[in-house]
């Protein structure tokens, strides 16, 4: 499966400019143009061509790698044009409740979906995709498999100074605490604390706190990466970046955690029907079979999944055998005071890495 490089999109380091150039020019365009806050890779080019000859509408890409600039671009309703968005389910519920997303009628968009799915995303929000957080690592780089969360902190030699960690809140939490053999939904501050002293430790053999496919795309010392949290299918675009499929994903030994992404649209938006079509559009199993497929990611639809390539439908590393999810977690909404400790764990990370 090839992981596809999608067009017309921009990084959110740039998306002020961006964005003032693109309304200029669709101040003379006769087509309706639906805006999708999306990560980046992760909607097929040809869905996005399939649907704007079906309704003669265009379809803007505004991507972004942090999830917390993607929430307050959500949340900031008088400056930015966003009709649809992909979030995780804590977003989605968390921003429901802040009264940020249309109400949707959900039930109009379950076609085939796992109740599971339908159940986590909320009365608001429509699953997409679904998947794992696990390591990626490069094996022309290291001289063993990195296939632990222990690896990780244990000071390798090999991989000092090379590690990639997810720098949100929940991505940098759950390896640790699990290593830890703590509860990742744990809310103890000794827990918290013994948490913060291993992620200090592990400071020193960190190379960056970016999401690692965005790093691969930004940074000129992109060799030095050599092991990397991230989300499954992020592999494809990790390969891509460098024009080597030397990259390979795997399941921590010891657990990890399954994520799902919805579709929302923000109460704010002018053009809910036009997005609502869209939702509609890519729920069709023909559609998100291949849409799920072209990205490498599962899909949420029980009969798009019966529509696959047998090489997808048996690849264990996007569709986990019931024996492995039965030893993942999964996902449980943390409290704000929990939220906020992660995060101010979280900066004080960062200040430490950035200052040695």
């Amino acid at each position: 499966m090839k992981k596809l490089r999608m067009i017309a999109t921009s990084h959110l380091g740039s998306f002020f400019l961006y964005t003032s150039l693109v309304l200029s020019f669709d101040a003379h365009s006769q087509q309706p143009t639906l805006n999708i806050l999306n990560w980046d890779d992760y909607l097929s080019e040809q869905t996005i061509n399939e649907w704007e000859k079906l309704t003669d509408s265009k379809i803007r890409l505004i991507t972004y790698d942090n999830e917390d600039m993607r929430d307050l671009l959500l949340t900031d309703t008088k400056q930015h044009q966003i009709d649809l968005a992909i979030v995780d389910v804590q977003s989605a519920n968390k921003l429901a409740n802040l009264g940020y997303l249309f109400d949707l009628n959900v039930a109009q968009f379950k076609g085939n979906i796992e109740p599971k799915w339908l159940e986590t995303c909320g009365d608001h929000a429509v699953p997409y995709l679904w998947g794992t957080l696990g390591i990626a690592y490069r094996t022309d780089k290291v001289t063993s498999p990195v296939d632990s969360w222990a690896d990780l902190f244990s000071s390798r030699q090999d991989l000092k100074g090379h590690i990639a960690m997810l720098g949100d809140y929940y991505g940098l939490s759950a390896p640790a605490l699990i290593h830890l053999n703590l509860s990742p939904y744990t809310d103890k501050e000794q827990d918290l604390k013994k948490m913060y002293e291993l992620l200090k430790q592990q400071s020193d053999d960190v190379l960056t706190y970016d999401y690692a496919p965005s790093y691969l795309l930004d940074a000129e010392n992109k060799d030095d990466m050599y092991a990397a949290v991230v989300y499954s299918g992020d592999q494809y675009t990790m390969n891509d970046s460098i024009g080597k499929d030397v990259w390979k994903y795997v399941l921590p030994k010891e657990s990890s955690f399954l994520w799902l992404d919805c579709w929302v649209i923000p109460a704010n938006s002018e053009k809910k029907v036009l997005a609502q079509s869209f939702i509609d559009y890519i729920g069709r199993a023909d559609v998100a079979a291949a849409n799920s497929e072209s990205i490498g990611v599962a899909t949420v639809d029980l009969r798009a999944y019966q529509l696959q390539s047998s090489e997808m439908r048996e690849d264990e590393l996007i569709y986990p055998s019931q024996e492995v999810l039965d030893g993942l977690y999964s996902f449980q909404m943390l409290s704000d005071a929990n939220i906020r400790k992660r995060i101010r764990i979280q900066e004080a990370i960062k200040v430490i890495h950035e200052s040695k």
